[in-house]
Parts: structure tokens; sequence; C-alpha cells
């Protein structure tokens, strides 16, 4: 797990509200593989890279800290968390196309495969915002605290 910062995602401000600011860092780390991919090769590396790692980041606190959290508390374990790891699994494979098409230089490919994951994203986005994120605040809202907590050391 790499850190990743993102200015202005903060877990005091409670759960839906943490999460779905991360979703809109990571929408700005992208805009800005999409700004240098035509005219700055290193800029757009570093800017992907910084993509890649913060979109990972931002499914492994899911992974690692909500979707537990929820999961004990609700006792759904075949329910909205299995749906959202499996979209997770289609786009860490779209990041690895991406990955490799960008070590390539291959900028085109990656705005391409870009395109798909900002579709995936964008309804993986809306179900997560939408339903899962205030089920959860529903049911961790007393224990958000210490999920928190927990989250911290993604943050950097």
């Amino acid at each position: 797990m790499n850190a990743v910062p993102h200015a202005g995602v903060a877990p005091d401000a409670g759960l839906v509200s943490f999460f779905a600011a991360d979703h809109r860092a990571c929408d700005l780390d992208w805009a800005a593989v999409e700004r240098a991919a035509d005219s700055d090769p290193a800029a757009a590396q570093a800017a992907f890279a910084h993509f890649d790692a913060a979109l990972r980041n931002h499914l492994a606190m899911e992974e690692e800290v909500l979707f537990p959290a929820f999961e004990a508390a609700t006792g759904m374990t075949h329910g909205p968390t299995t749906v959202m790891r499996m979209e997770h699994v289609q786009m860490r494979g779209l990041l690895d196309q991406m990955a490799q098409a960008a070590r390539g230089g291959a900028w085109q490919d990656v705005l391409d495969h870009g395109d798909t994951l900002l579709m995936v994203i964008g309804q993986h986005n809306a179900k997560e915002e939408g339903m899962l994120y205030p089920m959860a605040q529903m049911h961790l809202g007393q224990e958000w605290p210490d999920i928190s907590a927990k989250l911290a050391r993604y943050l950097g």
C-alpha cells in the first residue's frame, strides 16, 4: 500500500463525505493525466503514477477497512460489498493495462483504457455514494472515529 494524501480529504468530515471527496480527488488526478498525455510525456508518467497509486489506495481503504467494518456491523457478506469488490478487480485490470501502455509511452492507449475505466468508475461511484456509503454511515456512525483512525495510515 502506498499512502497517497489528497488535499481536502479529511476523515473527520464523516464517512460519506470522506469517501466521496476521495472519489473527486481521484477524478482530478485523472484529469492531470489527460492534460499531460498530449504534450509532456514526463509529466504524464508522473501524473499517471500518482493517479494509479491514489486509485489503488482508495480501493484498499474500502476493501481493508470500510467493507470489513460494514460486513461485521450488518452481517451482509454477500451483498453490496461483494459487487464492489468485483468491480474493483475490473478497475485494477484496467489500471494494469494502462500502466503497461504508460511504460511503453503509448499515451493514446492509456487514454482509451482510461475512457473505459471512467465509465466503470462513474457507475461504481454512483452505487457507492447513493447506496453503500449512506448505509455504511447509518450502521457505522458510532464507529466512525475508530474507522477514520484506521484510514489515517492510508493518507500519508
